[in-house]
C-alpha cells in the first residue's frame, strides 16, 4: 500500500513537472511591458506598443507581432521625469517567433534608468521561485561576480546557487560570516545561507526589492 502511494505521488509530480514545462513552453514568445500609461478602455495597444518600441527603445526596424493586450490589476507609478503619478497595466506580446522576441528583449537595455521595463513571462508558480532567487542575483552583481538567472534556475561563478534551508540557521550563519570575511563587513541578518553545493550572496530575499 505505500508503495502503490509513492508510486501514485511520484506521477503527480511528474505530471505537474510536464504542465509547467507546457506552460513555459506556451510564453516562450512572449514579453511582458510594464510602466506604459494607460490612456483609456478604448486604446489601440498594439499601435501603443509599437510606437513605444520605436520611440523609448530606439528601434530603427518595426517587429512584428501577432498581439498585445493590457492584462493584470491596474496600478499608479510615478514618473520619474516630472514626478506625477498616473495608472498603468502589464501589456503581454505575442511575437511571431523567438529571434524577434529575443531582439525586442535585448533593445531593452534602452530603457536603463527609466520607469518602463520589459521582461520575460513565466508561469506564477515560476515567476515566485525567481522572485526568491533574485535577491540573491542583485547581491553576487554588487560583488561582481559571473551570474546568470535562467528561468528558475540562478548560477554564481558556474555552480547552480540553491536557495538556503531556513530551519538551519546555524550552518546559514556561518556560510555567510565566511562570505563578507572578504567584504571588510559584517552581515546585515543571521538568517539564511546555502547549501553545501552552493554560494551563498548574503541577503534575505523577504526583505529585498523583487524584479517587476
Amino acid at each position: 500500500m505505500s508503495l502503490d502511494v509513492d508510486n501514485l505521488k511520484s506521477d503527480l509530480s511528474n505530471l505537474h513537472d510536464k504542465h509547467l514545462d507546457l506552460q513555459t513552453r506556451s510564453m516562450r514568445e512572449n514579453l511582458v511591458f510594464t510602466g506604459l500609461p494607460l490612456t483609456n478602455e478604448t486604446e489601440d495597444t498594439e499601435d501603443l506598443l509599437r510606437q513605444f518600441m520605436r520611440n523609448e527603445m530606439k528601434m530603427d526596424s518595426a517587429i512584428d507581432f501577432h498581439r498585445a493586450h493590457r492584462f493584470g490589476k491596474e496600478s499608479s507609478v510615478k514618473d520619474r521625469q516630472n514626478r506625477n503619478l498616473y495608472n498603468t497595466r502589464p501589456i503581454v506580446c505575442r511575437f511571431k517567433n523567438f529571434k524577434d522576441r529575443e531582439q525586442v528583449r535585448y533593445a531593452a537595455s534602452a530603457l536603463k534608468g527609466t520607469h518602463f521595463g520589459v521582461n520575460e513571462q513565466y508561469p506564477k508558480e515560476i515567476n515566485d521561485r525567481r522572485k526568491i532567487l533574485w535577491p540573491y542575483f542583485k547581491e553576487a552583481k554588487s560583488q561582481k561576480r559571473k551570474v546568470h538567472l535562467k528561468k528558475d534556475r540562478l548560477f554564481i561563478d558556474g555552480a547552480e546557487f540553491i536557495p538556503p534551508d531556513r530551519s538551519d540557521e546555524a550552518r546559514m550563519e556561518t556560510n555567510e560570516r565566511q562570505l563578507y570575511i572578504g567584504r571588510g563587513a559584517r552581515p546585515k541578518t543571521s538568517t539564511h545561507g546555502l547549501n553545501n553545493q552552493t554560494r551563498n550572496t548574503g541577503r534575505d530575499p523577504r526583505k529585498s526589492q523583487t524584479p517587476s
